[in-house]
């Protein structure tokens, strides 16, 4: 009960700004688990494209870049169910519709001889969200 509530003062204690975005950003974390979890893959590749098709072209400056990719890892840990790394990077990819720049990554890795795989956000070839140290995954396919 003390971790809710030390939580809850620190939310209280940021600016409106910050509040504002976590909110939108759990929100659409929470709605994108639950689609990956109902869907199929392919129903929720159509139902995500749809949400961000159409965005007007921008360029967000690196402040709220910053900002977004605190807010997702924040909401990440602090939801009670496992948000991974697929959840995180459409999220951000969500919240930067119309800048095609930004490039969602599926790879693997086999350290060690244990498969995994991973999701990412690139930008010129720079990891936005998802960088993991001291393992190298290979791109198998880029979401755009």
């Amino acid at each position: 009960m003390k971790n809710w509530w030390r939580r809850f003062k620190k939310w209280l204690a940021l600016p409106s700004s910050d509040k504002w975005l976590l909110l939108q950003v759990t929100v659409v974390i929470f709605l994108i688990k639950l689609g990956l979890k109902l869907l199929s893959f392919k129903s929720f590749k159509t139902v995500y494209a749809h949400c961000i098709a159409n965005a007007s072209a921008k360029n967000y400056p690196i402040s709220y870049i910053k900002q977004l990719v605190w807010s997702v890892g924040v909401v990440s840990s602090a939801l009670p169910m496992s948000i991974l790394c697929l959840p995180q990077a459409l999220a951000v990819k969500f919240f930067l519709q119309g800048d095609d720049g930004f490039v969602l990554k599926i790879g693997v890795a086999n350290p060690v001889q244990q498969f995994s795989a991973h999701a990412w956000i690139e930008k010129e070839g720079k990891i936005v969200i998802g960088d993991v140290p001291n393992v190298s995954y290979v791109p198998l396919w880029d979401w755009n």
